[in-house]
C-alpha cells in the first residue's frame, strides 16, 4: 500500500492518543466546573481558559509534534481574542459604555478573531507540507483555507444532542447522569482526534475533486488500514448524524430565520458526512474484495451502533479466501440472493413489530408503505451502480411527498417563497434529508453490490479483483 501520510503528518498522528486524553480531561473538567464549581470569578476564568486551550491545541498539535513550537504557540495565542469576545464581559462593557450597534460590532469582531488564526494555520500548514504539482499557489492556499474552515466547524460538538440520543438509557440519579456525560465527552474527544486525522488524510486529496469524492484508491486493504480506517471514520459518521439529527433534521420544512454561521456549520457537517460515508462504504467493500468474501447483510450492520462490532471483527480476523478468483465470482450471485433475502426478512420483522407494538387505535399502515420503499430500494442498490444517484432521492420524494409539495407551494408568490423558505432553515433541512438518505443508501449499495452483478463480464471483473490482492 502506498504511503497516505507525509512524514510530518505521521509525526502528528504518532501518540495522538495523548491529545485525546488531554481533550477528554479538559472536557470532563469543564463539565464539573460548570455544574458543581462555585460561582466565582476564578472558576469562570478557569472554564474559559480550559475551553480556549483544548480547542486551540487541536490546531497547534501538528506543529508541536513537528518541533515547530513557535508556530504552535502563535496560533494558540491568536485564538485568545476569539474566546475573549465570546465571554460575557463583552455584554458587561456594552451595558456600562452604551456602545451603538454593539451587536454588529461584536459579531464582526467574533468573525475576524476567528478567521485570523485559521488563515495563519493554513499558511503554516501549507508551507510545512509538500506543494501539489500542477496547481497554482493561490489556488492551493484557497483550497486549503476552505477545507480548514470546514475542519474548524466539524471539530465542535454538541453534548446536549448526544445526551438526548442516549438519555432514554440513563436513570434519574445524578451519578448516572454524570457518568453518561463523561462517556459523551470521551466520545467527543475520540471524534475530535478522528476529525484531525481525517483532516490530515484528506488535505492531501483536496486539490483533486475526483480524489476527494473517492477518498480511497483502488488497492489492497490490509488489516491495519481497515482497522484504523474503520475506527476513525465510523465515530465521525455516527456522531455527525446524531448531532445534525438534533440540530437540522428537526428543522426540515420549518420556517425559521437563517443565520450565516449556522448555515456554514451545517453545510460543513454535510460535506464531511458525505466524504466520510463514502470512505467508510468503500473501505468495507474493498476489504471484502481483498478477502475474496461476500458478507452482504453482515456488512449492512456496520451502520448500526454496537451491532457494527460484528462486521468490524469479522473483517479484521477473517483470513483471505484461498480459493481461486473464478470460484469466488461464480458464487457471488447465489450469495447475494441469500443475503438480500435475509435483509428483506429483517426489514419485514422490524416493520411488523413496529406496527403491532402500538395500541390498536394508534396503528398506521404507513409503516408498510416504508417497508415497500426500502425493500425495492435495497434490491435496486444491490443490482445497479447508478442506483445510488437515483434511489435515495426517489425514496425521499416518495416518503416526504406532501412536505416537498408544501415546500414548493408558490401560492403566496415567488418573493414569499424566497423569503420564508429559501432564506430559512428549510433548504438546509431538505438538503440534509437528501444527503442522509444518500449516505445510508451508498453504504448499503457497497455492502451488497459488486461490479459483476451488472456487467456479467467474468474476465473483466477478475482483473478488477486482482488489483485488491
Amino acid at each position: 500500500m502506498t504511503a497516505i501520510f507525509s512524514n510530518q503528518q505521521q509525526r502528528a498522528i504518532h501518540s495522538i492518543w495523548v491529545l485525546g486524553l488531554i481533550i477528554a480531561f479538559l472536557q470532563v473538567s469543564n463539565y464539573f466546573i460548570n455544574n458543581y464549581g462555585p460561582e466565582t470569578s476564578f472558576y469562570t476564568y478557569l472554564w474559559d481558559t480550559q475551553n480556549w486551550f483544548l480547542e486551540s491545541l487541536v490546531f497547534s498539535w501538528y506543529f508541536y509534534r513537528n518541533k515547530m513550537v513557535t508556530k504552535g504557540v502563535i496560533i494558540q495565542l491568536l485564538f485568545m481574542p476569539y474566546y475573549i469576545f465570546k465571554s460575557e464581559w463583552a455584554g458587561f462593557l456594552d451595558y456600562h459604555m452604551e456602545i451603538d450597534n454593539s451587536e454588529q460590532i461584536y459579531t464582526i469582531l467574533n468573525f475576524v478573531t476567528f478567521l485570523i488564526p485559521l488563515i495563519l494555520f493554513t499558511v503554516f500548514y501549507y508551507c510545512a507540507e509538500t506543494k501539489p504539482d500542477g496547481i497554482s499557489k493561490a489556488k492551493s492556499l484557497i483550497s486549503q483555507f476552505v477545507f480548514t474552515i470546514i475542519f474548524s466547524f466539524i471539530l465542535s460538538s454538541d453534548p446536549d444532542s448526544l445526551y438526548k440520543f442516549i438519555g432514554s438509557f440513563v436513570g434519574t440519579s445524578l451519578y448516572q447522569k454524570d457518568i453518561a456525560v463523561c462517556i459523551i465527552f470521551l466520545l467527543i474527544s475520540f471524534k475530535t482526534v478522528s476529525v484531525l486525522i481525517a483532516f490530515l488524510y484528506l488535505s492531501n486529496r483536496i486539490y483533486n475533486l475526483k480524489q476527494l469524492v473517492n477518498p480511497i484508491d483502488v488497492q489492497p486493504v490490509s488489516v491495519n488500514f481497515f482497522k484504523w480506517g474503520f475506527l476513525i471514520s465510523y465515530p465521525i459518521f455516527l456522531l455527525l448524524i446524531v448531532e445534525m439529527g438534533a440540530s437540522v433534521f428537526t428543522m426540515s420544512f420549518s420556517f425559521s430565520g437563517l443565520e450565516i454561521s449556522t448555515a456554514i456549520n451545517v453545510v460543513s457537517g454535510l460535506i464531511f458526512l458525505f466524504i466520510t460515508a463514502r470512505f467508510f462504504a468503500n473501505l468495507i467493500q474493498f476489504r471484502n474484495y481483498t478477502l475474496k468474501k461476500y458478507y452482504g447483510v453482515i456488512n449492512a450492520l456496520s451502520v448500526l451502533p454496537v451491532l457494527n462490532l460484528a462486521p468490524f471483527f469479522l473483517l479484521i480476523y477473517t483470513k483471505i479466501n484461498g480459493t481461486s478468483i473464478s470460484n469466488y465470482i461464480q458464487s457471488l450471485k447465489q450469495k447475494r440472493n441469500i443475503h438480500l433475502a435475509i435483509y428483506c426478512a429483517l426489514l419485514v420483522m422490524y416493520y411488523v413489530y413496529q406496527y403491532f407494538s402500538k395500541e390498536k387505535q394508534m396503528r398506521d399502515f404507513s409503516v408498510f408503505y416504508k417497508l415497500i420503499v426500502f425493500v425495492v430500494s435495497i434490491i435496486l442498490l444491490s443490482r445497479f451502480k447508478i442506483s445510488t444517484k437515483i434511489v435515495p432521492f426517489l425514496a425521499v420524494g416518495i416518503l416526504y411527498y406532501s412536505d416537498i409539495k408544501d415546500l414548493f407551494d408558490f401560492t403566496d408568490g415567488f418573493l414569499s417563497f424566497l423569503k420564508h423558505k429559501i432564506i430559512s432553515f428549510v433548504w438546509l433541512g431538505t438538503l440534509a434529508t437528501f444527503i442522509f438518505y444518500y449516505v445510508i443508501d451508498y453504504i448499503l449499495h457497497k455492502c451488497f453490490y459488486t461490479e459483476y452483478f451488472e456487467q456479467r463480464n467474468e474476465d473483466e471483473f477478475k482483473a478488477y479483483i486482482e488489483r485488491f490482492q
